[in-house]
């Protein structure tokens, strides 16, 4: 069977990953980059060509699957114009910049009959799959609350040359981090939230404001989460930027998502699984990109038998309500009812 085409939208640390993961999976090509900076050396790295726009790329024959790498501002306007022209999508998170963006952007794929995939790569991580099946195994019971918490000592993009995401303008700092810890959170309980409240605050001098967030949702099956996160820890930080705690009636889970998950059962702890060590960092860790080629092998079998995507747009509009809600209540102080239609 012939791979798809894949043409990567922006080329900064994102589609530099997307660009190399594109060229491991076994069901896909890259074949076109375009937008930001930073294309021409991203093209010439992985030998192909650099469009002169990202309209270009999209009206390709050759491309089948755009992976928007863009910042969120520009994902609707790039979505549907990939939808416009036939091409599958899978968009990086968050998916958007509220909701409404979202509902135009599955709207828009769906009257294209085209997929909408959005990046969770931590769903397909070993240890937060590890933790999954023992969620879906009963090994703790049913679940009863879930503790969140992404705890860092900084908020600088510098390292991987992304400084857009200090503009708050472009991004929000809890919709970074946000569009993980609520994906999987909400992945691992297994129902929608219907209520959340939130307040957030930036100690430090410097912005972007919104780097300390303590946020709590309930879910549609009665479970309660609380999520801390904040870039404003002093050294050495308290663990990986992605932790959770799940309690069940029979037992409880401890997840890093970066390294152990130990179970506790019968009134003691035992380490059930340990992630390898990876730097996150780098673009080129076979370890870090074994995640992200899991999902491009998802979004193929999705574009090959016509059935959803595991993460698709709909997914993604669930998790980008959970973040909006945190925005909203925390500029009214008013508790955020998640029953009512996006």
């Amino acid at each position: 069977m012939d791979p798809l085409g894949v043409g990567v939208i922006g080329s900064g640390f994102m589609g530099r990953t997307w660009a190399r993961v594109a060229t491991l999976c076994e069901g896909t090509e890259l074949r076109a980059v375009a937008g930001g900076k930073r294309a021409p050396g991203l093209g010439a790295d992985f030998g192909v060509e650099v469009m002169d726009s990202v309209g270009a790329l999209i009206a390709r024959d050759d491309v089948d699957i755009v992976v928007v790498t863009s910042p969120p501002n520009a994902h609707v306007g790039q979505v549907l114009a990939a939808a416009e022209n036939g091409k599958h999508v899978l968009v990086e998170k968050p998916m958007a910049r509220d909701s409404a963006e979202c509902v135009a952007m599955i709207e828009a794929c769906e009257r294209a009959g085209t997929q909408l995939a959005v990046v969770s790569q931590h769903r397909y991580r070993d240890a937060p799959l590890a933790a999954k099946r023992l969620i879906d195994e009963g090994a703790i019971g049913s679940v009863r609350m879930v503790r969140v918490s992404g705890l860092d000592a900084w908020w600088d993009m510098t390292e991987t040359h992304d400084e857009w995401k200090l503009d708050h303008e472009q991004i929000r700092v809890f919709a970074d981090w946000g569009a993980h810890g609520c994906d999987v959170l909400r992945w691992f309980v297994g129902s929608p939230a219907v209520l959340a409240y939130a307040q957030y605050h930036t100690y430090a001098d410097q912005p972007p404001p919104g780097q300390s967030i303590l946020a709590t949702y309930r879910f549609a099956n009665d479970v309660m989460a609380s999520v801390w996160m904040t870039y404003e820890v002093p050294e050495p930080r308290l663990g990986s930027a992605l932790q959770f705690l799940i309690t069940g009636s029979e037992g409880m889970i401890d997840v890093d998502a970066y390294g152990a998950v130990k179970l506790a059962r019968d009134g003691e702890w035992s380490t059930v699984f340990e992630q390898v060590p990876f730097d996150s960092l780098d673009t080129g860790s076979a370890g870090r990109l074994e995640a992200y080629r899991r999902e491009l092998d998802d979004v193929v079998q999705a574009v090959r038998t016509g059935l959803p995507a595991p993460v698709s747009g709909r997914e993604g509009l669930l998790t980008q309500r959970m973040l909006d809600a945190v925005e909203l209540c925390a500029q009214t102080g008013i508790a955020v009812d998640l029953t009512e239609p996006a």
